[in-house]
């Protein structure tokens, strides 16, 4: 029954770390497109400024709206990054958890 349970807990562990994984892919993906929409939002944005420059004084109101927008896309950006690393961060900790079970499981066996 012990060793079921253990058995049990290892699969369990197994399955989180498999669903920590896709989730990991999942974010990678979102980042790599936020990352790809702030850089095109920021081409498109410099491609704007330059066509516009002759009028400056609606300039200034284009400008402070863009900036608004890429500073909006770059907090979602850090968002989902740190996401990401909290993941991380997580996975790596249920791995050590899962390892100092398993070794309390070993030394209990022991003794």
């Amino acid at each position: 029954e012990y060793l079921e349970k253990a058995h049990r807990q290892l699969e369990q562990c197994k399955q989180e770390k498999e669903e920590g994984k896709k989730y990991l892919e999942e974010l990678q993906t979102q980042l790599a497109v936020k990352t790809t929409q702030v850089t095109l939002f920021e081409e498109d944005f410099q491609a704007e400024r330059n066509s516009r420059a002759e009028a400056v004084g609606k300039m200034d109101d284009v400008r402070k709206e863009y900036e608004t927008k890429i500073e909006e896309m770059r907090k979602e950006y850090t968002g989902i990054k740190d996401k990401f690393e909290n993941i991380e961060e997580l996975l790596l900790l249920k791995q050590q958890q899962f390892h100092e079970h398993l070794e309390t499981i070993d030394q209990q066996h022991k003794d």
